[in-house]
């Protein structure tokens, strides 16, 4: 059987959709153990699954929560940011501590969320197969829905899908800095 490794982020949404998907593994008898912060590990112990901890310094337990909270007092643009920027923090501690982890785990092919930066490359430095597991479909960009930082209504008229194709397009220099 295959040891899978599963990379998102240690929030409830995500676990949410990722925790079932290591439990199917499990139960068909594959091995699997989650690589992230210490804030899901109460998740993925009760959730009997393994766990290696990264980025302990960085996201010590409770880091996750608070910047949730943090995030909780924010909206539109301002939101989009500090999200950005904890992706990129994510990012440079998956990018330097998960291949440690992956490699000393003995993982053999990851599940990775969409909002995991650097899992992608992670297993193709690593020369693993992975899995890209879609559970923020708000970041599909589609011009039939407003983005999601707005607070525009749904119309399906040519003027809304280029309105929302701009308001897109606000979110480039953002996803740049």
């Amino acid at each position: 059987m295959t040891h899978f490794g599963l990379i998102c982020p240690a929030s409830t949404g995500h676990l949410n959709t990722m925790l079932p998907l290591g439990k199917e593994l499990q139960k068909r008898g594959h091995r699997v153990t989650f690589i992230g912060a210490l804030d899901a590990k109460p998740k993925i112990l009760a959730a009997e699954l393994e766990f290696r901890a990264i980025g302990e310094v960085e996201f010590p337990s409770g880091a996750i929560a608070q910047s949730l909270t943090d995030l909780g007092k924010l909206s539109g643009f301002a939101a989009t940011k500090y999200t950005i920027n904890l992706l990129k923090d994510s990012a440079v501690v998956m990018l330097r501590d998960a291949p440690k982890a992956i490699k000393e785990a003995g993982v053999e092919a990851l599940l990775i969320d969409q909002v995991s930066p650097g899992g992608a490359a992670i297993a193709e430095s690593l020369d693993i197969p992975f899995i890209t597991v879609c559970s923020a479909v708000v970041l599909n960009r589609d011009t039939s829905v407003p983005p999601h930082f707005t607070n525009w209504g749904y119309n399906s008229a040519w003027w809304a899908r280029l309105r929302n194709q701009a308001g897109y397009e606000l979110l480039n220099p953002l996803l740049s800095l």
